[in-house]
Parts: structure tokens; sequence; C-alpha cells
């Protein structure tokens, strides 16, 4: 029989905030970096056991969870120099980078800004940046209104409109089916900074060509091929066009909630690479 790994818990200060984090297993490292709107996307993923073989670490981002909020604007700079930071504090200083939506955005970035800590990229539905006709279609329908919504003070209402429009009408159902009965609650929580930091961090993040080939690590970019939108397709498909010798993988009867809706399938993707 294989033995469960044990699994510890911390939080590291990382400057100008303190990052909870959870990990398990020995091997290479493997860093899970979170989507917006919920630091638990990557919970069910972190529990598979396809990934037993690896040193898998699971991060709270600065503004979800019991991590702490710096009272200032974050960029996915700082995201990615937070993460890093952490990771050093746990005695790695080279890793395989795992995100989800702005936190792929946020690994690339990480891969640009310190090639040497990135041991190799695993990016599912990076933010649609650079956005494809589908991306103003979703603004238009979606993120605009989730923002308005959550300016009025309707932080709930906000999330429903957001996250129908980016993961499908089926949502919260996934969510409370993996997360357990009260993850909408803590959604709506972490959904208070993501909706008004994080969407700005998102609306900044600059990718050109030209950035994209500077990412010297192999790349693996995801997009699922049930999707409730195509703006995270058509972004993925272009950065797997512009950065050197990218793979670009479709998931199938998935979309943008893909952690949630086959972690199993998410798990043998990302041990598969490895």
């Amino acid at each position: 029989m294989t033995e469960t790994p044990q699994i510890t818990t911390g939080t590291v200060d990382v400057g100008d905030a303190r990052l909870r984090y959870r990990e398990r297993g020995a091997g290479a490292p493997v860093l899970l970096m979170h989507a917006g709107g919920s630091g638990e996307w990557f919970a069910p993923v972190f529990d598979e056991p396809a990934l037993d073989g690896v040193r898998l670490v699971e991060i709270h981002r600065a503004g979800y969870g019991d991590s702490t909020t710096p009272d200032r604007h974050l960029t996915f700079a700082d995201h990615a120099r937070h993460a890093r930071d952490l990771l050093r504090a746990l005695g790695i200083e080279r890793a395989t980078w795992v995100g989800h939506s702005s936190s792929a955005s946020m690994a690339l970035q990480g891969a640009i800004d310190a090639p040497d800590a990135v041991e190799r990229l695993v990016l599912l539905e990076p933010a649609p940046s650079p956005a494809g006709p589908s991306a103003e279609e979703l603004v238009r329908t979606a993120v605009g209104p989730a923002i308005g919504t959550a300016q009025s003070g309707d932080v709930r209402g906000a999330v429903d409109l957001f996250m129908t429009g980016v993961c499908g009408p089926d949502w919260a159902a996934i969510a409370r089916h993996r997360l357990g009965g009260d993850a909408i609650e803590r959604i709506v929580r972490d959904s208070r900074f993501f909706l008004s930091d994080e969407v700005v961090a998102a609306m900044e993040w600059p990718i050109d060509e030209a950035t994209a080939a500077r990412v010297t690590a192999p790349t693996t970019l995801v997009y699922g091929a049930a999707p409730a939108t195509k703006a995270h397709e058509e972004t993925t498909r272009q950065l797997a066009a512009w950065i050197p010798g990218a793979e670009l993988i479709a998931l199938p009867g998935v979309g943008h909630a893909m952690p949630l809706e086959d972690p199993p399938a998410v798990a043998r993707l990302i041990a598969e690479r490895l």
C-alpha cells in the first residue's frame, strides 16, 4: 500500500504580505497558484494521487483565505515575486509553476522576471491578454457588469455574474461539490479583493509577442474543450504561438473551472509534464 504523503501548513512573510501555504510529498518541487476569485481552485488537485511523487506546494496568494492583503495595489509581477519569495523561504530555488487564469499570467510573468526560478510552466487558460475577439464580448456581458455590481456593494451578485460568464451557469454547483456546502461564502469573501484589485492588475498586465518570446522554460498551455466562452482559448492559442516551443493541449470535457471540474485529469496532466 502506498503511504499517503503528510501535509504540512504554515505561513511565510514575503515583505508586504504574509502568505498561507500547504505542502506535501518529496521530489521535484511543483507550485500550485490559484486563479482569481477563490484561493481554493487547486484544493482538489492538491489531494490527487497522481501528484504523490512530487513536492507539492499550494499557496493562498495575497488577498485570499488566511493570507494578508497589503495596503496597496498588487501587480501580476508582485504576485509572482511573492510566490518566488515563499518558495525560497521553503528552500526551493527552482520549481515547476502551475497557474490557472490570472495566476497563469502571473506565472508567465515570473518566468520572464526570474527565469532561473522556473523549471517548467503549466498554464491553464491564462487571463485574456492578449485578448482575442471573444474577450470584448466577455467584458461586455460579464466582467464589466460584475465590477459595477461589486462597486455597488453586491459582491455576491458580482461573483455570480463573473463566474457564470467565465465558467458557465453550473459554476456554483461545481464549487459546492468539490469544496463543500459553504464554498460560495468563501468565494464571495475572496472575491472582494479579486474584484477590487486583481481585475485592475489583469487589465494593466502587458504581454506581446516580443515579451512572450523571452520565456525560456518549457511551457505547456492548456484550454478547456467545453468552454462557456472562447476568450481563454483564444488567448491560450496566441500565447502558444508566441512562446518558443510551447505545447498546446485541449483538455476534453471541461471549461475554465477545470481544476474543480476534473481534478484527476488536471493532476495527471501536470504529472505527465514533469
